[in-house]
């Protein structure tokens, strides 16, 4: 069986700052995409006795989110930027897992939460739903016939998978405090549960289906700042919405996804 892992570093069990780990120029980042690696590699364990075959891994977090000289001996690595949606997912894998990712902005008490930008974007709808990166991708795989098995993160970043997914498996790493607190598991007990969710997630396919959305779409985004939109506004598929919020149609979530 094939699949394919997403990750994040967000989710990951004892990461909770946006300053001190998960920036690129943080203090503890180096500590973060290990302890991240650690993890994922634990997961790659358990979907392998599973029943993986082959297992293709995208790091999802923007300036990077793993220690490539850790990583398990038997993931293919999607690397490199820019890398096009949908990465090289399509009909030939069996499920998408989802490594360590985090809930949408403005969520209470959600770990790190935020929408793609943690500088720069306040809120995200996709046909008049707030959305964020789970909800996306799920829906992205759901386009291509893949069905979403896995998600591992805070309490938040799972509750809002299964609005999508509801019998999902799961690894809860943390439970949110605040958008930098939380109530973290250790790093060998996070990694001992992504080995062995990870090998119940594989007995869901086949049971569970891809999410589906209908189209057309219309995906809104508001930022933070109005003079982020500066650059957007000059793109001719781009419609403004308000001084803050823009807009994009499309009749794929591929389109919708390219367009943002």
């Amino acid at each position: 069986m094939k699949v394919f892992i997403l990750g994040d570093l967000e989710g990951t069990a004892g990461v909770v700052d946006f300053k001190s780990q998960t920036y690129s120029d943080a203090k503890y980042y180096e500590q973060a995409k290990r302890l991240a690696t650690l993890e994922i590699n634990a997961l790659i364990d358990g979907v392998i006795a599973g029943g993986a075959t082959e297992i293709w891994f995208l790091d999802g977090h923007g300036p990077g989110g793993i220690n490539y000289e850790l990583m398990h001996a038997e993931a293919k690595m999607v690397i490199g930027r820019p890398i096009s949606v949908p990465w090289g997912l399509d009909p030939t894998f069996d499920a998408m897992l989802l490594y360590g990712h985090h809930s949408m902005s403005n969520t209470n008490c959600g770990v790190l939460c935020h929408s793609w930008s943690s500088r720069t974007i306040d809120n995200c709808w996709l046909n008049g739903k707030l959305i964020g990166e789970i909800g996306l991708n799920i829906s992205l795989a759901g386009e291509v016939g893949v069905p979403t098995i896995f998600i591992s993160g805070d309490d938040t970043a799972i509750a809002e998978a299964k609005e999508y997914v509801p019998d999902i498996a799961s690894v809860e790493t943390k439970v949110g405090l605040s958008q930098t607190s939380a109530l973290s598991i250790s790093p060998l007990k996070s990694q001992q549960l992504h080995r062995e969710v990870g090998e119940i997630a594989m007995r869901l396919i086949g049971q569970t289906e891809p999410y589906h959305t209908q189209p057309p779409y219309t995906f809104k985004t508001q930022l933070l700042e109005a003079t982020a939109l500066k650059s957007k506004v000059q793109q001719s598929h781009v419609e403004l919405v308000d001084d803050r919020t823009y807009q994009v149609r499309g009749q794929t979530l591929v389109e919708i996804a390219s367009k943002r």
